[in-house]
């Protein structure tokens, strides 16, 4: 790192440079620390004052400087790492990446010209070719029309510094964008083309990748027919599902694809709108408290076993939820027309409160009187209080699905537009009752109904595999007459697009999970399905999930 380098951090803005943020850090509504150091590291990258290839001040530097522990400056330098903007090398240091292009595959359906800016790169779009043709019979089954029906082709090359970074070729449902074939696409990006054009958003994409030799497209990209390409096989659409484009990218070795990448079948035919980072960053953020507080309440009382595992890989499915899909009744929702949430996993009711506490629905004296005794408001299995928010018992498990199909028949009834979300587990899946309420679910089209899987792999007795393999979840609720969408239960993006639009019929999220998430000792471990939390064990959960310790 060049020495100027080092003086621009010492120099950041005091809201990330003293031990009085770090403390502010835990209080409701502010950025955890480790945020607020990858935002300041992410900004000095985006502006270019950190040189791509340029090595970042050690962790020793970081600690000293801002007056944080190693465990915050590696957690935010992992974060980077994850997004592509650093690379650590093992006896050198951390670097920036040396990037000629970065995209986000499939975590938000951004165009790469605007990923280009994004990056503030200058570039120069190459209309190779441009018409209207016919569709070819699988051109017009990816974009969902008949064959034969009129698309506009394209062929562009983009540059930057005069040399040639990605080659895309394009189809595009003219019948849907009026207008689209007089655009003039060397100046104005075909995602932006098809918004203008539409009358709509664009807000989802479906991506395929391969490697391939360059082979045809060799000359656009100024290398040889042999040279090693990556392929983007590419589905775009609109926020009503609509198809509205089906083409492939060809990206020049040496490119990167960083983000959320997506598997065939994980998408939902709509998406919500892309997370913004802030965000993002606020539901992580939320997620953690979440995870830190299921902590505090099992050290609260050592000699009981707990439920940790389940609670901590909930804690994602459960911010998103009352971090703002939900209408909770105490954001200014009318009660009745509040939106129900029915934890049918009972043993996950330590992340329930912090997220219960969060949306305003418990106080922090319902925490405080803790979940024994005469004067206990919350139990460690929840009992039914629905004006706390907590709109059935839960323990015995099987029966909250049951429960949330007659909420969400009582909803259609009134027509209040209340929607029922229920998060089962995957063990839980093995009871009969379940799939007797997703029948009914299915039978009745209850769209107002979303059910959440938990899929973390991990029940009572061992691996969910071994003690009773029920195979494609997945299927088994489509057969049911559900939409089913698996995605990454600890990706609040993905849980966001696919838990906050409504849809036609009862939906079945499978967000797969890792038991004990966050704490090294519990992940994976089936022991921690229910266990009591040790001192010992209490001080490395601290350590590992940042917490801040009260000395009295």
């Amino acid at each position: 790192m060049a020495e100027n380098d080092a003086d621009a951090l010492r120099g950041a803005p005091q809201a990330v440079t003293s031990r009085p943020v770090e403390r502010a850090a835990g209080k409701a509504g502010s950025a955890p620390v480790y945020s607020q150091l990858a935002d300041l590291l992410r900004e000095k990258i985006g502006l270019h004052e950190w040189a791509p290839g340029s090595r970042i001040p050690s962790e020793h530097e970081l600690m000293a400087r801002f007056g944080i522990s190693r465990g915050t400056v590696r957690r935010a330098i992992s974060e980077l790492v994850d997004e592509g903007f650093l690379v650590q090398v093992r006896g050198s240091g951390t670097f920036v990446s040396e990037r000629a292009l970065s995209h986000p595959a499939g975590e938000r359906p951004l165009s790469f010209g605007e990923s280009l800016r994004e990056q503030g790169k200058d570039f120069v779009t190459n209309v190779l070719d441009k018409r209207v043709v016919p569709a070819p019979a699988d051109v017009a089954e990816h974009l969902r029309i008949q064959p034969g029906s009129p698309v506009l082709y394209l062929l562009r090359v983009r540059t930057v510094d005069g040399k040639p970074v990605i080659c895309q070729e394009g189809w595009e449902n003219l019948g849907e964008c009026p207008g689209l074939a007089e655009a003039d696409f060397s100046h104005e990006t075909a995602f932006d083309a098809v918004e203008r054009c539409s009358g709509r958003k664009i807000t989802w994409s479906k991506v395929r990748y391969s490697a391939a030799a360059a082979g045809k497209r060799a000359e656009a990209l100024g290398c040889e027919e042999s040279d090693p390409v990556l392929v983007l096989r590419q589905t775009i659409g609109l926020a009503d599902a609509t198809v509205i484009e089906w083409g492939l990218t060809w990206l020049l070795a040496g490119q990167e694809v960083a983000g959320t990448s997506v598997q065939d079948g994980w998408l939902p035919t709509a998406l919500a709108p892309a997370l913004a980072p802030a965000e993002r960053r606020r539901l992580c953020g939320l997620a953690l408290d979440i995870r830190r507080a299921v902590v505090k309440f099992a050290h609260a009382n050592p000699n009981m076993p707990f439920h940790l595992g389940g609670s901590l890989s909930a804690a994602e499915i459960l911010a998103v939820l009352y971090g703002g899909v939900m209408r909770t009744g105490a954001d200014g929702t009318l009660w009745e027309q509040r939106d129900r949430f029915v934890l049918s996993k009972g043993h996950a009711s330590l992340a329930l409160y912090p997220a219960l506490l969060h949306a305003g629905l418990i106080s922090q004296e319902d925490i405080d009187r803790g979940l024994l005794g005469p004067n206990a408001v919350l139990f460690k299995h929840p009992r039914r209080d629905p004006a706390r928010g907590i709109e059935a018992s839960g323990g015995s498990l099987g029966m909250g699905l049951g429960y949330a199909c007659g909420l969400a028949i009582a909803a259609n009834r009134r027509a209040s537009g209340s929607r029922v979300f229920c998060l089962l587990g995957d063990g839980e899946c093995n009871e009969g009752s379940v799939w007797e309420a997703a029948a009914l679910a299915g039978h009745m089209g209850l769209a107002s109904l979303t059910v959440i899987v938990d899929v973390n792999g991990l029940q009572l007795d061992g691996p969910t595999a071994q003690i009773l393999d029920t195979g494609s979840l997945a299927e088994k609720f489509r057969a049911f007459g559900f939409e089913a969408i698996e995605v990454d239960g600890h990706d609040v993006s993905a849980l966001w697009s696919v838990l906050v639009p409504s849809h036609a019929r009862p939906r079945a999220v499978l967000a797969h999970t890792t038991k004990g998430k966050g704490l090294s000792f519990a992940e994976n471990c089936v022991e921690w399905h229910d266990n009591k939390l040790t001192d010992e064990l209490y001080a490395q959960a601290v350590r590992e999930l940042g917490m801040e310790v009260d000395h009295g």
